[in-house]
């Protein structure tokens, strides 16, 4: 009997430890599992630095990237910041590329010293003198037939994925006081987006002062501007025309620029996650972008209009005015080019593949 009892213990005890070895194996899997949901969890930042009233940020940045989380069924947020929150505008390759943030996008103007360099051929005084509907998608296609022909591999390079090519509308004045014709601007304190400009602010008369971009209704307020070349459809957005009421719209150069991922954050998504954002995603964003210059262009003039309705005035110039604008624009041309052979780029090749491209 005792044999027998003993026998039955040994066999409960023996039970019991695997039933507890089962639910520990239970709770191991489900550990596992819930490992493996954070893991496929994807949190991208998304670095923005115009402000969060921008059309850009409503129109395109938000909304795609809710696109994506809602096509992958939430494996992939997408966190947008606005407002030079995780850096600023001439920061923001160095920013992309080291990591701070994983998606934004930067101006070539800002980086003269890099292959971006290339891309101002681009902006050049009043090569695209109209930013209406098709006018703005040609410089569009033509910024990106270039950057395919002349810089496709240069961004790995630089530690970036290229996602797209994006154009501002073209730059007109806002000012604080009336700009009816280039004499008007002499001696006037001239926003310097780049180095293409200062030739060309010189020749107008003016002084050209470098001002990062998130600064620049401040600096306008504050009398370190009188002068500012801005687009139009992002200068309602950031309400620049409180400050500078006097717009004078004169398309002289867009902006060129392009949108960029951290490559180690690209290379390390799972192959099919590249593989949508190369072909869906991205040209989602690059949508988005552009429809939201081409939705905003006109809204804007409306809109700036309305708001400076007794306190400034919208000012057309006329064509002898717009030719006295223009005519430094030849020298800068020319300099363009005697620019890029010193940074060691053919300047002519890329001067006529320009060309050529815009045909």
């Amino acid at each position: 009997f005792c044999f027998i009892a003993t026998a039955i213990a040994l066999c409960v005890i023996l039970v019991g430890c695997g039933g507890n070895t089962a639910k520990e194996n239970e709770n191991q899997t489900e550990n596992e599992g819930e490992k493996t949901a954070e893991q496929k969890s994807i949190q991208l930042k998304f670095g923005s630095w115009t402000p969060e009233t921008h059309h850009t940020q409503i129109n395109a940045f938000e909304p795609w990237a809710e696109i994506v989380k809602e096509e992958t069924e939430g494996l992939v947020n997408i966190d947008v910041q606005g407002g030079s929150v995780l850096g600023g505008s001439q920061q923001s390759l160095q920013d992309v590329s080291g990591g701070v943030y994983d998606i934004g996008y930067t101006v070539a103007q800002y980086y003269p010293d890099t292959p971006l360099f290339q891309m101002t051929v681009l902006d050049l005084p009043f090569a695209f003198v109209n930013a209406q509907d098709d006018h703005y998608l040609k410089k569009v296609q033509v910024a990106q037939r270039f950057v395919d022909e002349y810089l496709k591999d240069e961004f790995e390079k630089m530690g970036v994925k290229l996602m797209g090519v994006y154009s501002s509308d073209p730059l007109t004045i806002f000012s604080t006081s009336p700009i009816q014709s280039v004499e008007d601007l002499k001696g006037k304190r001239i926003l310097l987006q780049g180095a293409n400009w200062e030739s060309i602010i010189n020749a107008w008369g003016g002084n050209p002062v470098s001002v990062a971009l998130e600064d620049l209704y401040t600096a306008l307020d504050r009398g370190t501007l009188d002068v500012a070349l801005y687009a139009t459809a992002g200068a309602y957005s950031v309400k620049i025309h409180e400050p500078a009421p006097y717009f004078t719209n004169i398309p002289i150069s867009g902006v060129s620029a392009v949108a960029i991922m951290n490559l180690d954050q690209f290379n390390n998504l799972p192959p099919e996650l590249q593989k949508r954002f190369e072909e869906e995603f991205n040209p989602k964003l690059m949508e988005l972008w552009h429809g939201s210059f081409v939705t905003s262009i006109e809204e804007s003039i409306d809109q700036i209009s309305a708001a400076i309705e007794g306190k400034g005035e919208v000012i057309e110039p006329n064509d002898d005015q717009i030719q006295g604008f223009m005519e430094p624009a030849k020298e800068v041309w020319l300099n363009w080019i005697e620019e890029a052979n010193d940074k060691g780029f053919d300047g002519q090749e890329l001067m006529n593949g320009f060309l050529r491209i815009l045909e």
